[in-house]
């Protein structure tokens, strides 16, 4: 064999992009194989490219459907990719697997998800995780169904977790294929210009759908909610997110195309020479499609994203200086000057006034709800610092640390960052951080030891993509959108692939090492590959797949449902098969369990109800329904005198309620339907939540108004609930008097409820004691005394009547309503003289008043005046 040089990947600058010198026979044997060899990935470089165009045309890959989809695709590149490299002739010169910058932390990652879920000792799990153990705890050692000793994981929800980790398990198996994939020069560049077109068709098809149908995908899927979509994602920022990462990749391609022109030449002789240049029209096509990506982001009013895009542009340009010494101002001055151009058509006034409203015009503060959001996450990362709550849970977890002043469902932090820390801990964090820098460090290195031009550009798009996304990741949930961390995954290895791919080679298409320089090792590696790959395969063809069946099962028994052909016990059994074969497909979801227990304990068959119930709350510990009904089975079955626990699971269900109304409305119901002797420790609960939500509102001197305002209409809502249920199960005025909060407000509500239900008459002490607690009422409303007044006239109790109305005029002197209704009150009990000395006191705070100033005539003309 014709002896060969091989290039170094550790000589120096120079060095690096040289053309290696051997005979013409060996050069061409050798380009002959890579050729056959890059035809036979060339299937898995297909499905590699479809997934591209998939992923974020399938809606932002957001549903269980294009989940699904995109995951199989992925397994499905992988495995074409290993069965290439295992059955592949002559591996020993050609094409082995490359060393993969940051696998390592990405492999703790997933060893740590994967952990989470696992079930583990109790004394383990209390030990790491405290309040992990107390997020299971109410339902250990619930009567014969769950032992005390029942293993549990280190995440609040099994399946959460499991399908997070399988999505991650994606994107770190995409970012695995795209640095082998795109070691070849040629797949790099069809890449680069596939989804950059994409990326531009995307943005056109999006301003043109924003102007024309904002509440459509794409013109013929309705959205509802009042959402408004922006192109394929009903989330704007994630669809700036997504131009975010691509669009430094477009402006890297418009300068590399840029043809280069002879200064000495005539400007006709330019145009000329500019328009006959290879390259010119992609040189132009780039540079328009950078600016309409840049216009569309700016026209999403994303706050987030326009930083963001900037940040990215502004790092694009400084890599740019630091590499070449200058920056071209033509090119930058085009791209500024479409942009203004085009979003100055659609008008800059929605944009600025997006930016004006972060700054509160009443106290000069940042008006934002995240900040509010990470206040919160701050008490959830203390309580959880190792494991934290597992991946994919904040849903679950967050609306038992919420103090956000709003009834809102928060499914993310608004910052990737934080949400790393509260749903992995600090190992989860360090493991990210560890593979970012690793691979920014690496690109970053490359971009100045490299000498080809393509490669420097495409390695400061990719970085400055990446970069782009991390600052907007700061302020959004863009690493959660499947679309978006996908294209995360491939921007890293695309950064690492760009950054080492070889235009001109002769013994290897890429600066990056060999996995394995020897047989042995290069077969341990394809076989740990092919079953990593095919581990993955049989996961999510497993937990997908049952997942699914389990979806369509459980719509099924929605339909059965809304038969009203069918005989109850007929409709019974078919629920039954159906939720049985549910939970059979996807027993780690509580809702088939839940639905189940519900049916049994219809039919009175108590003991599999409370099993059910039991299995339910183990898999979702944090979901209040789940809690409540179990609660609510448990009850009785104990005795009167044993029934803490049940009362235990009904109050944490209300506490971890992602509606506080709702899971308020079960608890309440359950603590008054409790037997009189029993009845009365449950008041007392009630009664100190509405204690403790008034020492919280009066303890929010350092928040906004808003927060305390919040605080009240709380109150006010659970009041609103809690009286229906004083009425239905009638309390005594002992009791009445036990759970109201001792506010005039609140028994003020139950006074307007009674009028309202006709049981006024029954209830009459409730308005006169709601005037008791005067003092303690924040803001004393003339509507209390004069609802009290005016019963008090009806039923011709004067000295009651004078009582209040002298009660009102103590707390809101000024109101002179109050001294005419004395004064009238005074006439009617024939004490002139107190009459007139009201009607003068009334005048003086309503001097424009003439029916008064009659009446004081009047009374000044009478014998006794």
């Amino acid at each position: 064999m014709t002896p060969h040089l091989t290039l170094h990947t550790e000589t120096n600058k120079d060095s690096l992009d040289s053309l290696d010198t051997l005979d013409i026979k060996g050069q061409g044997q050798r380009q002959s194989q890579i050729q056959r060899d890059e035809q036979k990935e060339g299937k898995a470089f297909f499905l590699f490219l479809f997934t591209l165009f998939f992923s974020p045309l399938a809606f932002g890959t957001t549903e269980t459907w294009s989940i699904l989809t995109v995951e199989l695709l992925i397994a499905l590149t992988g495995l074409f990719l290993f069965v290439f490299q295992s059955f592949s002739h002559k591996r020993q010169a050609c094409y082995p697997y490359y060393q993969t910058p940051g696998l390592l932390p990405l492999l703790l990652l997933l060893a740590w998800m994967f952990l989470q879920v696992i079930p583990l000792p109790i004394f383990l799990v209390r030990s790491i995780s405290p309040a992990t153990f107390h997020a299971y705890q109410p339902v250990l050692g619930v009567g014969e169904f769950v032992s005390p000793d029942h293993w549990i994981p280190l995440t609040v929800h099994r399946k959460a977790t499991l399908f997070e980790a399988l999505r991650v398990s994606s994107c770190v198996l995409f970012y695995l294929l795209t640095i082998q994939l795109l070691t070849s020069y040629k797949r790099l560049m069809v890449t680069v210009k596939a989804i950059s077109g994409l990326a531009l068709c995307i943005a056109v098809l999006a301003i043109l759908q924003r102007m024309s149908a904002p509440d459509t995908l794409f013109w013929f899927r309705q959205l509802t909610g009042g959402k408004t979509a922006f192109g394929p994602w009903v989330y704007k920022n994630h669809y700036a997110g997504f131009i975010v990462l691509l669009c430094p990749l477009v402006l890297a391609q418009f300068l590399l195309y840029r043809p280069s022109l002879d200064r000495l030449e005539t400007v006709r002789e330019k145009i000329l020479s500019f328009f006959s240049a290879k390259g010119a029209t992609t040189h132009l096509l780039m540079g328009f499609g950078t600016v309409i990506l840049l216009a569309s982001v700016f026209l999403t009013q994303s706050r987030g994203g326009i930083l963001s895009i900037i940040c990215s542009l502004l790092f694009f340009f400084l890599l740019i200086f630091q590499r070449k010494g200058r920056v071209d101002k033509l090119p930058l001055m085009l791209i500024i000057t479409g942009l203004l151009i085009i979003v100055g058509w659609y008008s800059w006034e929605p944009i600025w006034e997006r930016f004006h409203d972060i700054i509160n015009r009443e106290t000069g503060g940042i008006k934002d709800d995240r900040l509010l959001i990470w206040a919160d996450c701050l008490r959830i990362i203390k309580d959880f610092p190792v494991t934290g709550t597992g991946f994919g849970t904040f849903v679950d977890i967050f609306p038992s640390y919420k103090t956000i002043p709003d009834n809102l469902l928060y499914e993310h932090a608004h910052n990737d960052v934080i949400e790393v820390l509260t749903d992995g801990g600090v190992p989860a964090c360090i493991f990210g951080l560890w593979f970012m820098i690793t691979v920014l460090k690496t690109g970053y290195r490359q971009i100045f030891l490299r000498r080809d031009h393509v490669a420097v550009l495409l390695s400061i798009g990719a970085l400055s993509g990446l970069v782009g996304l991390l600052v907007f990741s700061l302020f959004d949930f863009n690493l959660h959108n499947g679309a978006n961390s996908l294209y995360f995954a491939m921007l890293c290895g695309l950064l690492v692939s760009a950054s080492h791919t070889r235009q001109y080679y002769q013994a290897a298409p890429t600066l990056l090492r060999p996995c394995a320089s020897h047989q042995k090792g290069r077969s341990l590696t394809v076989l740990g590959t092919g079953m990593g790959v095919l581990l993955f395969l049989c996961l999510t063809l497993f937990f997908q797949g049952k997942k699914v069946l389990a979806e369509r099962a459980y719509q099924q028994a929605r339909l059965v449902v809304s038969q009203s052909d069918l005989k109850p016990s007929v409709k019974r059994e078919q629920l039954i098969n159906l939720l049985e074969k549910a939970r059979k497909f996807d027993p780690l979801t509580g809702l088939y369990a839940y639905a189940l227990a519900n049916i049994y304990n219809i039919q009175g068959q108590d003991n599999k109800a409370l099993a059910l119930s039991a299995q339910a709350v183990l898999q979702e510990p944090m979901h209040f329904a789940y809690l409540q009904q179990l609660g609510r089975l448990l009850a009785p079955a104990l005795a009167d005198s044993d029934s803490a626990q049940a009362q235990q699971l009904m109050e944490t269900g209300y506490r971890r309620g992602k509606k506080r109304d709702v899971s308020f409305q079960g608890w309440a119901e359950f603590e008054l339907s409790r037997p009189r002797p029993i009845r009365q420790q449950g008041l007392v609960r009630l009664h100190k939540e509405f204690q403790d939500n008034t020492v919280r509102q009066a303890g929010q001197t350092g928040r906004s108004e808003r927060s305390r305002r919040f605080q009240r209409f709380r109150t006010s809502q659970l009041l609103s609930i809690l009286y229906p249920l004083l009425i239905k199960y009638k309390l005594t005025e002992q009791e009445i008097l036990t759970v109201l909060p001792a506010t005039t407000s609140a028994w003020f509500g139950f006074w307007q409820q009674l009028k309202k239900e006709k049981k006024a008459k029954q209830y009459a002490f409730v308005l006169e004691r709601s005037l008791d607690f005067i003092g303690n009422e924040p803001q004393k409303h003339s509507r209390y005394f004069v609802e009290a007044a005016h019963y008090y006239r009806t039923n011709n109790k004067k000295k009651k009547e004078e009582n209040v109305l002298l009660l009102g005029i103590q707390y809101l002197p000024s109101y002179a309503s109050f001294h005419i209704q004395l004064g009238e009150l005074y006439l009617r009990m024939g004490k002139q003289r107190k009459a007139l000395a009201r009607f003068m006191q009334a005048l003086q705070l309503d001097p424009e008043n003439r029916g008064l100033r009659n009446k004081i005539k009047k009374i000044q003309g009478m014998p006794n005046n």
